[in-house]
């Protein structure tokens, strides 16, 4: 964010206690516009009328492809890695996050690769999701013993996501997961392993509590 936008949210924050809820939310809304506008050039492919509320960390944008009508809310974290300092030197990744169309992302949401994320049209997600391809480091007693900020990445495989999935508050999606078409994903779930489509998961680790098929 440059001066000149944290100069106009000053201004908006301080315009909120004078001014109608509805003018109010028109003044965030250019913010939001001049964000997306400054940043969307950066990305691999960027949809129409798709935009971001508010980026707190985004890396690597050349590698990801966003789709048409897709939303971000605030506070997201975005992040393909194509580096990565560890206590052994720098690692080199070709990573790839492909985002779908009409997809609607909640709070505080985090999004990371150093392999491959793949998702789907349609996709809604709650608050303070997690959606990662890697982790910090096998969890032998040789690598336990670095700093964790100081570990390798590694990935188990890439995350698939589906049309129409919808992702509740505070889930985590791992990685070398596949979930199919129209799956629900409770709240607080922690995925480790494929949903079936038009089916829902829940728990920690994840499990399937309900299996399902498309209405005809």
């Amino acid at each position: 964010m440059n001066f000149a936008e944290v100069l106009y949210r000053i201004a908006v924050n301080i315009g909120s206690f004078f001014y109608s809820r509805k003018r109010h939310k028109r003044m965030l809304q250019r913010i939001y516009y001049i964000q997306t506008l400054r940043v969307k050039p950066l990305f691999k492919t960027f949809g129409k009328n798709s935009s971001f509320q508010k980026i707190v960390f985004l890396k690597g944008p050349e590698y990801i492809s966003i789709g048409t009508q897709t939303l971000f809310e605030k506070d997201l974290y975005l992040t393909a890695w194509d580096t990565y300092q560890t206590n052994n030197g720098i690692q080199h990744f070709t990573p790839e996050i492909k985002i779908g169309s009409n997809c609607h992302f909640g709070a505080f949401n985090h999004i990371t690769a150093i392999n491959s994320i793949e998702i789907g049209d349609n996709l809604l997600t709650g608050k303070n999701v997690t959606i990662t391809d890697n982790s910090h480091g096998p969890t032998d007693l040789e690598h336990l013993s670095i700093e964790p900020i100081l570990r390798p990445l590694v990935s188990k495989g890439p995350v698939k996501i589906g049309n129409n999935v919808w992702i509740g508050d505070k889930a985590t999606i791992l990685p070398n997961v596949t979930i199919g078409d129209g799956a629900v994903i409770a709240a607080n779930a922690v995925v480790t392993k494929d949903v079936p489509a038009y089916s829902m998961a829940a728990g920690n680790p994840a499990k399937v509590i309900k299996n399902g098929s498309p209405t005809r």
